[in-house]
């Protein structure tokens, strides 16, 4: 991954080594801070809308105070993109300087989504016990995020499960996790997990395409019951799993295959029908 040099604070260009924040700011040991990570493809995002509309429920969730709505937010995201590239990830962070009103950066990094055999064979994941804090709210407190993807790197695993006091898993370190048995796709009850907007679709997809659907807790004891599983967000799309911990649910099965090309086609879909759009 690489960052592209124009970067933007509060709508304007900045030298990428301007691009810094204090020690001393709330941002930091507070962790007061929120962002969203974006795609965009031939110039064009997807579902910009519904990330900023996350972006707004975080930034009212971490008790931040924007003097810039919506819109403004939007045409800054396209001004980002005409500034660097046409493909990539853009990262709009909301930082709390101390100032009345946060402050906003964009900049964009180079992409690259998993290899081709890991959407063909599924990929390994481990288990990390932790939670997030305010599960809701996409924040700069990822520690318990960071410590996961440290615990998937030593174990040579893809990414790693969280798993709450209570001993459900309720997502992986940066994605959305579904499981499915006897034909039912499964996902953790609604208001538990912050819900990615690739895991919308995907459940969108799933009630189009008359896949039963239940939203109950994952339990960890019920990973040997599954018969299917997979991942999701932004990077990924959707990537099947085939193995948690220990346990082996072999190549993706028909359930994970439908959704991860129907996802695909309604991503080129997206990108055939959007509108570039200039701030």
């Amino acid at each position: 991954m690489s960052i592209y040099p124009k970067i933007i604070r509060n709508g304007r260009f900045i030298e990428p080594h301007d691009a810094t924040i204090p020690i001393f700011t709330p941002s930091l040991v507070g962790a007061l801070g929120v962002y969203e990570t974006l795609k965009v493809q031939r110039g064009k995002y997807i579902a910009l809308d519904e990330h900023l509309e996350r972006l707004s429920a975080s930034v009212a969730g971490a008790g931040l105070s924007l003097d810039v709505d919506r819109s403004i937010l939007k045409q800054w995201c396209f001004l980002a993109v005409a500034a660097n590239h046409a493909e990539g990830q853009v990262r709009l962070v909301v930082v709390d300087l101390g100032e009345p009103h946060a402050d906003v950066f964009l900049y964009q990094m180079s992409y690259a989504p998993p290899p081709v055999e890991e959407y063909e064979e599924g990929v390994q994941v481990t288990i990390y016990h932790g939670e997030r804090a305010l599960p809701l709210v996409k924040s700069f407190n990822t520690l318990v995020s960071g410590l996961a993807r440290k615990a998937a790197l030593k174990a040579e695993a893809h990414d790693a499960l969280l798993v709450d006091r209570d001993g459900n898993i309720s997502e992986g370190s940066n994605c959305n996790v579904f499981a499915v048995q006897h034909g039912i796709l499964m996902a953790p009850p609604l208001g538990t997990i912050l819900e990615g907007t690739v895991m919308t679709q995907v459940l969108e997809l799933a009630l189009t395409s008359a896949i039963p659907v239940q939203r109950l807790p994952l339990k960890l004891a019920d990973v040997p019951t599954w018969d299917e599983a997979f991942l999701t967000s932004t990077r990924r799309g959707v990537l099947p799993i085939r193995t948690v911990g220990e346990h082996a649910l072999g190549r993706p099965g028909p359930i994970t295959r439908h959704l991860l090309q129907a996802y695909r086609a309604w991503e080129a879909d997206w990108i055939g029908a959007a509108t570039v759009e200039r701030g």
